[in-house]
């Protein structure tokens, strides 16, 4: 069960943006952030804004689509993985995903994270965020909830 849920309604990029600061500043290390949105909400756009707040430059963020996961590094290091590729869960064992879940003075940011939760639902702390759009002109609802 999640603790502390919260919804937001953000009508634009700049409201966005202060919404992940607001969320950068909370993080000490060691959280998971798992993103559940269809194509196109903004996992991405918020990663980016999220890691901005955190010391990176936001040009370097994109999507780690087709490399499955990116490193960047800010105040912590930052590992940003998407699992739409990912075709079994043994990839994720493949590639060393549990590891990286235990990588001290790290974040771990996962898009598309519910298609294998198997890897992740037992990892305290985690922040789960669910994006929705298409609820108003270029309005977003977005859910941030904390297990400790």
């Amino acid at each position: 069960m999640l603790e502390n849920q919260e919804t937001f309604f953000v009508k634009n990029e700049s409201e966005t943006i202060a919404l992940a600061e607001k969320l950068a500043a909370e993080l000490k290390g060691g959280e998971l952030i798992v993103f559940d949105g269809d194509l196109g909400a903004g996992k991405t756009f918020f990663t980016g804004a999220l890691c901005e707040a955190l010391g990176v430059d936001r040009k370097k963020v994109s999507s780690p689509t087709f490399v499955i996961m990116k490193k960047y590094s800010g105040k912590f290091d930052i590992y940003h993985w998407d699992f739409y590729r990912i075709s079994s869960v043994d990839e994720l064992y493949i590639a060393d995903f549990p590891e990286y879940l235990k990588a001290e003075n790290s974040i771990t940011i996962v898009e598309w994270a519910d298609m294998f939760k198997e890897c992740w639902e037992a990892h305290r702390p985690r922040i789960e965020i669910k994006i929705r759009f298409g609820i108003g002109d270029n309005e977003r609802e977005i859910s941030i909830g904390r297990i400790d």
